[in-house]
């Protein structure tokens, strides 16, 4: 699949979230400038869906059923809104609900199974204070999906890409997709490589060489796109969520998985952290 074709056919799970609500805006950007098909999904899901906890309680099947009907009613109502809030857009929309006790899984085999290229999916946060942080549908989806998954967070501009690259064939795909993102939106992109305190202190020619090395390679395939890059010392996830904050990005683009390496220093496990963590959307590339 092309870095074009990524951003094809979109995946938009909804709910009655703040978080869902910048997650279609987002879709919308995107479908306008891709000529996107997005389909919505709407999982019907409460605790009493869960074996354990029907077993725990012993509800009557009378009460149980209501319950089924209530979360199915307002299922429907957030698809309508959902499907509604697109065509006023002008993009088309397919939709679809269904009952899950496993929000995640069910998103997860839909992503797989659908002709889905990219899932855009809200943060979930659950609270004001932890309002940048993943809810635990959000992030086992970016764990586990085989595409492409963007989280969003809040800013809906695409004007300043941040782009961690570590040398990964992840990581290359991911300038890839940047790059196409940035030449539809006219956006610029910074290239950024930290390499971890503890190796460049044992070896800070070679670390420093090699940094120079992978930033190159993702200079040589931005194709004319507007960019600076920068390399940093530290560790990775801490400088990555600090520079997407500070530099005023719109958007953070990185693989999910690194080359393995020892204290989870490449982007395979600081892709997690960040996704967790970061006051900025992300786009995570497989």
């Amino acid at each position: 699949m092309s870095a074009e074709d990524c951003f094809k056919n979109i995946l938009v799970p909804v709910d009655s979230s703040t978080s869902c609500l910048y997650a279609k805006q987002l879709a919308v950007l995107i479908a306008k400038n891709f000529d996107s098909r997005v389909k919505a999904v709407h999982v019907v899901s409460h605790d009493f869906m869960h074996p354990e906890f029907k077993a725990h309680h012993n509800l009557p099947p009378l009460v149980l059923t209501e319950l089924d009907r209530v979360y199915l009613e307002a299922g429907k109502k957030i698809l309508r809104q959902a499907e509604g809030f697109f065509i006023h857009e002008g993009i088309s929309v397919e939709s679809e609900l269904v009952k899950s006790e496993d929000p995640a899984e069910t998103i997860l085999q839909m992503s797989s199974k659908e002709p889905c290229s990219l899932v855009i999916i809200g943060n979930r946060a659950k609270t004001q204070s932890k309002r940048y942080e993943l809810g635990s549908v959000t992030e086992k989806v970016s764990r586990y999906s085989s595409c492409p998954v963007l989280i969003t967070k809040g800013k809906m501009n695409i004007r300043h890409l941040l782009v961690a690259v570590d040398g990964s064939k992840q990581a290359i795909k991911a300038v890839d997709y940047a790059v196409a993102l940035a030449k539809r939106f006219k956006a610029r992109i910074t290239l950024l490589h930290v390499e971890e305190a503890g190796i460049f202190k044992l070896k800070p020619d070679v670390a420093k060489r090699v940094g120079e090395e992978i930033l190159l390679e993702a200079e040589s395939r931005l194709n004319g796109v507007t960019f600076v890059k920068k390399m940093k010392t530290g560790t990775p996830s801490e400088i990555i969520l600090k520079m997407a904050w500070l530099g005023d990005f719109d958007l953070v683009v990185m693989g999910s998985r690194g080359i393995s390496s020892i204290k989870r220093f490449l982007l395979g496990s600081v892709s997690a952290d960040v996704s967790m963590h970061a006051r900025r959307s992300v786009l995570l590339i497989r």
